[in-house]
């Protein structure tokens, strides 16, 4: 409850310390509603803005940040992927959570690309099923696979409560509660020949450790159809699946696949090799013959 003390101690700040201070408050309050949608904005560059609907508010606060601006950690892979896509292209999101790499792709995109996104979840996928509709988009195929080596069955673990983006296919590196459920499983080139999609040129991947599985399954998608791949490479989540995260990399080198690194504004940097992959943050392959034509720095980054 607000007390004159509070009051009084409000009105004694400057201007700038007030406007600081009621922009707290309502970040704080936003952060607290399970589903708030407001307009937010990312920057794609000085001159650029992708403006849209969005239900989710971080916890932390910065004041030198706008208040409505889109600032979570995968900022930059959102402005490399909108750099990159153009009108006719096929775009892959696999553990695609609330849909913010789909709804991204689609606005870049509109009625001539096409977006396909895959998500196991049925709470994640209302969600995400909201956003897309706040923001007019209808031109998103929403899957309830998880992808894997082969088609079939599993369980898929959903997290009750808290970190509910680790759901995975094998128990969460998390101690916060999870539930099982039954979902069908596909691989990548079971879809795409059953749904005789011909071309791919950008996949998002972030299956909580079931990246080296899905890629197992992917033999034609990185032989012949050769998409750009933006993939979570993290020790924490493929612990539980028995494997390092490095072995991800090491899997799409041996398909001609260049890692680069990715900064806040989008452009790419040749990736130094690691023991261990600790941070949660993505990585970006490009196949060796595509890495002069991306609009991201990825050439002169090689020069």
């Amino acid at each position: 409850m607000i007390s004159l003390q509070h009051v009084q101690r409000f009105l004694q700040k400057t201007p700038e310390q007030r406007r600081i201070t009621v922009r707290f408050q309502i970040a704080t309050l936003l952060a607290k509603v399970p589903y708030a949608p407001h307009r937010v904005h990312l920057d794609i560059s000085s001159r650029e803005r992708v403006d849209f609907w969005w239900s989710y508010f971080p916890m932390s606060f910065k004041p030198e940040r706008g208040l409505f601006e889109y600032w979570d950690d995968d900022g930059g892979d959102l402005r490399f992927l909108w750099k990159n896509l153009r009108p006719g292209m096929t775009f892959l999101d696999v553990g695609a959570y609330h849909g913010l790499y789909s709804l991204i792709a689609a606005k870049k995109l509109g009625r001539g690309g096409k977006v396909f996104a895959f998500e196991p979840s049925p709470r994640e996928r209302l969600r995400m099923m909201r956003h897309l509709r706040h923001n007019g988009v209808d031109s998103v195929c929403l899957e309830s696979y998880a992808l894997a080596a082969t088609p079939g069955t599993a369980t898929f673990a959903v997290v009750v409560s808290g970190y509910t983006t680790m759901n995975s296919l094998r128990p969460p590196s998390t101690d916060d509660p999870t539930k099982q459920i039954a979902v069908e499983t596909t691989s990548f080139d079971a879809y795409l020949d059953q749904h005789r999609i011909e071309s791919v040129d950008f996949v998002k991947i972030d299956a909580e450790g079931g990246e080296l599985e899905a890629f197992r399954g992917a033999k034609h998608l990185l032989t012949a159809l050769r998409p750009v791949v933006i993939c979570e490479v993290l020790d924490l989540v493929t612990r539980g699946w028995g494997y390092a995260a490095k072995d991800i990399m090491s899997l799409l080198r041996s398909y001609g696949y260049e890692w680069f690194d990715v900064a806040a504004d989008g452009s790419l940097r040749p990736h130094v090799p690691r023991e261990e992959y600790v941070d949660v943050r993505n990585f970006v392959a490009v196949p060796a013959e595509k890495t002069a034509s991306l609009d991201s720095g990825a050439a002169n980054a090689r020069a």
